[in-house]
């Protein structure tokens, strides 16, 4: 890796980690749990706490690595859900639909990404939530290419475009995070996303296709 890329890569893991740190979903939890122990609800606000603090140990963990095994992404996906759920007071559920036959330990994708287009996915569905939330996450092989596809059940389409910015940005550098991994690691990892029927009804749902050849570390 040239010194140039180094340098990229460095601005660019410190960019992502501010994203997934953002002062919105920091104080927006830390105040969620304040708002339990004012309402004398310790219990749930330690349950909150714990959780909370959890997820952000995975954060970090992960962002200082470049690429994570599947099974951990997914683990720090699930807290990830947990928590929000907990901050909405409603359910976020996951479905995981893994090929058999395929081990999500011996699968190895970039750190976070995932994680970046499931935090747009749950933003839009609560904004303002007019049906249960539901993601899906499926893990296939075809034709020698893993495809790891990450669906919502659909969300209002009467967001504004503008309310988009932040979550764009964050899906922007994550789109050139993973064009500075392919040219550092000599591997081909593509991820594609469109706006189709939602995965469990007729509302308009996100899909997001992670899709690579195998590759070891």
């Amino acid at each position: 890796m040239t010194v140039d890329l180094e340098r990229k890569m460095a601005q660019l893991e410190v960019k992502l980690l501010r994203a997934q740190f953002n002062s919105h979903f920091l104080f927006n939890n830390l105040n969620a749990i304040n708002y339990r122990i004012l309402q004398n609800d310790p219990q749930t606000a330690s349950a909150y706490l714990t959780l909370f603090s959890r997820l952000m140990r995975r954060i970090l963990a992960d962002s200082r690595r470049d690429f994570n095994r599947l099974s951990d992404e997914i683990e720090t996906i699930r807290l990830y859900l947990q928590v929000e759920s907990m901050r909405f007071n409603r359910t976020i559920q996951l479905i995981t639909n893994i090929e058999p036959g395929l081990d999500p330990g011996q699968i190895w994708i970039p750190s976070l990404i995932l994680h970046t287009y499931l935090e747009n996915s749950v933003w839009q569905s609560m904004l303002p939530r007019v049906m249960d939330s539901i993601l899906i996450l499926s893990v296939q092989k075809q034709t020698n290419m893993y495809h790891i596809v990450l669906e919502d059940n659909g969300f209002a389409a009467s967001i504004p475009r503008s309310a988009y910015a932040r979550e764009e940005s964050g899906m922007s550098m994550a789109q050139e995070r993973l064009r500075l991994l392919n040219q550092c690691y000599g591997v081909e990892i593509q991820i594609t996303t469109g706006e189709e029927a939602g995965a469990t009804s007729e509302a308009p749902g996100t899909r997001v296709d992670l899709s690579f050849k195998p590759f070891f570390l």
